[in-house]
């Protein structure tokens, strides 16, 4: 049976948003999309931010799929007809007989929801994060009582992605809770944070170093977050190169846009 660490239901707008943060992140991240994302309903997308004039829905399902795939998460034309929870995280299993484990489930599709039937009793509290009470059972978009709107679904699968990062960090990567949560996804310019003489650094772990730490465990975070840190630089040869490649693929879906 096939194995990941993230398996996302839904195909739309939250649902693809979390899959670029999760496979941003590094998780092997699966995105089962049975094609009933809500924002099909649409005629023309005119209030997302970023497309002046707006874009037909499934020209913005394309660039987002595409946005998802090179960032590393996997794409399934598949629909999701049960969910079970196991001892080491979940079974889904697909239409055509797929079966995948997973060790967390987001469920971000609010048709043809079915599979969410043994887990009905528990979805009636839903953080805003998208944390359930099920241990490693997330929920986002208009399935979480999002508003409708697709840049509202969007945003609010980013932070379910990041909700479900951070307990990664702390669940799996044993890190402290405010090492675990000090997480964000972005970059910045070249010598941003390594021409400094790091005290800042020093200062927020010193803060946060629980009280029976060993002075072995305070370096391991202290270095964690410094690499990670240095992780976010980019030089300008870098930047004009991935620039570049988003308008080429942005004139490549608009330029395929029927009149």
């Amino acid at each position: 049976m096939e194995r990941t660490d993230v398996v996302i239901v839904g195909g739309g707008a939250s649902g693809l948003s979390a899959a670029v943060f999760l496979a941003r992140y590094g998780l092997d991240t699966l995105v089962f999309d049975g094609g009933t994302a809500a924002i099909r309903q649409c005629v023309h997308l005119e209030n997302y931010l970023g497309f002046p004039g707006g874009i037909p829905p499934e020209t913005f399902l394309a660039m987002s799929r595409e946005q998802a795939e090179l960032t590393g998460a996997e794409l399934a034309q598949e629909m999701v007809v049960e969910a079970a929870k196991t001892d080491e995280g979940f079974r889904v299993v697909t239409a055509s007989g797929r079966e995948v484990k997973t060790n967390r489930l987001i469920a971000a599709s609010v048709y043809d929801d079915d599979y969410l039937s043994a887990f009905e009793d528990e979805l009636g509290s839903v953080e805003p994060d998208g944390r359930t009470t099920v241990s490693g059972l997330y929920v986002t978009g208009w399935l979480g009582d999002a508003e409708h709107q697709a840049i509202v679904s969007a945003g609010d699968g980013a932070r379910t992605a990041l909700a479900l990062v951070r307990d990664v960090r702390r669940e799996d990567e044993g890190l402290w809770d405010e090492i675990a949560d000090h997480y964000y996804d972005w970059t910045v310019e070249d010598g941003r944070y390594s021409e400094t003489d790091w005290v800042w650094l020093d200062e927020f772990v010193a803060e946060n170093t629980p009280k029976d730490a060993t002075p072995k465990e305070k370096r391991r975070m202290r270095k964690r977050l410094e690499r990670e840190y240095l992780a976010l630089e980019m030089d300008d040869v870098e930047r004009n190169e991935r620039a570049e490649r988003g308008r080429k693929l942005v004139q490549k879906h608009v330029e395929e846009i029927e009149p």
